[in-house]
């Protein structure tokens, strides 16, 4: 029993070593950015020596990696999920404007690591590619029959920034605040936009 008790204390000692290894690196991206942070300032920022840094990330690649799973778990993306039971497009994307206010708020420093240094290689690619197409795939299924239409997709992905949800809230609104504002503006724009190609398709509408 001992020993298992101490294999315990162990394994939590490593755990918690490998964590804040991983948040000596994101904090350091956030600052410096990828390419200016090297391994051995990460080593430091976490105070651990440089064997140890090499025993849990014998890479950057690894340590990048590790990096994303935490944010992941850290910042989920949303389900499809979210809009289960919403049966217009006004409900469905004041859904999504709604989850996304909430999701800005958690992803902040992800944003700002992002606004220090484009990270679009190696793992980085791979996970901002999987992160684009779930962004893609919530804003078409939102916009339903509209999806085609790439005026709508491209006023929703403009919508759906966190710099436009930033100047919305002008330094006093809160989250729900700026969600609530934007989709009373937004919405019935793409409601009338659908309308409209509804009418399209109808026999005779609009006809002389």
């Amino acid at each position: 029993m001992p020993r298992t008790y101490r294999l315990g204390q162990r394994a939590i000692r490593v755990d918690a070593t490998r964590s804040r290894i991983v948040e000596a690196a994101i904090e350091l991206y956030i600052e410096r950015g990828v390419s200016a942070t090297t391994m051995r300032q990460v080593g430091e920022r976490a105070d651990v020596a440089p064997g140890t840094l090499r025993n849990h990330f014998p890479t950057r690649d690894q340590l990048d990696a590790a990096m994303i799973e935490h944010l992941k778990a850290e910042v989920p993306l949303p389900e499809l999920s979210i809009f289960d039971g919403a049966a217009t497009i006004e409900e469905r994307l004041a859904r999504l404007i709604r989850v996304t206010g909430s999701f800005l708020d958690q992803a902040a420093r992800l944003y700002r690591m992002w606004l220090r240094e484009p990270m679009v290689t190696g793992v980085w690619a791979e996970a901002g590619a999987a992160y684009g197409a779930r962004w893609d795939q919530l804003m078409r299924a939102a916009l339903g029959p509209l999806a085609g239409d790439d005026d709508a997709m491209a006023v929703l992905r403009a919508t759906l920034e966190m710099s436009f949800f930033e100047s919305i809230r002008a330094g006093s609104r809160s989250t729900d605040q700026v969600s609530a504002l934007i989709t009373a503006v937004i919405v019935p724009w793409f409601g009338s936009r659908g309308a409209r190609g509804r009418s399209a398709n109808v026999p005779g509408a609009g006809g002389d």
